[in-house]
């Protein structure tokens, strides 16, 4: 690439010079000719060197987990949901039709039906979920562990096609609990003296001492909010 560059700058510079040269001879035609020429390579070079830049730097820094948790696994997925629309009747269609591909993204974990659910964020902004069988999947075998992404595609889209959107996701552990030891299925979730149902927020219906126990032993006494677990 940078050979490239050196060669269209040279050329640039020869044709320069001949078209300078030139037109005080009288030769019009061939200075002017030779001047676009001289732009034409050095517009190309301009750009063969800003590409060259561009694809030396790094999309993005790589995640690096705090000290004392590791990263147990990673997985490239689709996210689905992405043809709803959000709470605020925003489509997330027109969401990802927006979107370069270089945003960052989180993951937010949920309960959805009472199963395990996450998520996929773009700021304040739902662009869809993990798939249920991932969800469930990844919460029996990483219970307590947090969710890192980075946005890989936006596909789809030209009219046609619906757009699409590919993640990478990193599975964050404690490595003072690791993740074996772990009782599985214990996605974490809000109860209180006063209610019957379990929560997936600790300030939803006005709780005033709420208590965070494991899902699997919520659902054996409590029903899912309606408000916060749909």
């Amino acid at each position: 690439m940078a050979k490239k560059k050196i060669v269209l700058y040279g050329v640039a510079a020869l044709f320069a010079v001949s078209g300078i040269v030139a037109l005080p001879s009288g030769n019009i035609a061939g200075g002017v000719g030779c001047i676009v020429i001289a732009a034409v390579c050095a517009f190309l070079g301009k750009k063969s060197a800003d590409k060259e830049t561009e694809t030396g730097k790094p999309a993005r820094e790589a995640t690096r987990p705090v000290s004392g948790s590791r990263i147990a696994e990673t997985i490239r997925t689709k996210v689905v949901g992405v043809t709803y629309c959000n709470d605020d009747g925003e489509s997330r269609q027109d969401i990802l039709s927006r979107m370069t591909g270089d945003e960052e993204i989180q993951i937010e974990k949920t309960v959805y039906n009472g199963e395990p659910a996450a998520y996929v964020k773009w700021g304040d902004k739902v662009l869809g979920y993990l798939s249920a069988e991932l969800s469930k999947d990844l919460a029996n075998r990483y219970p307590n562990a947090r969710y890192e992404a980075k946005l890989l595609e936006i596909s789809g889209g030209g009219g046609v096609h619906t757009f699409g959107c590919n993640i990478e996701l990193d599975i964050i552990v404690d490595e003072q609990r690791g993740s074996a030891q772990e009782p599985a299925g214990e996605t974490v979730v809000y109860v209180d003296r006063s209610s019957k149902k379990y929560h997936i927020k600790p300030d939803c219906s006005g709780m005033k001492n709420p208590k965070a126990i494991p899902l699997s032993q919520a659902k054996k006494k409590y029903a899912p909010c309606r408000k916060c677990c749909k």
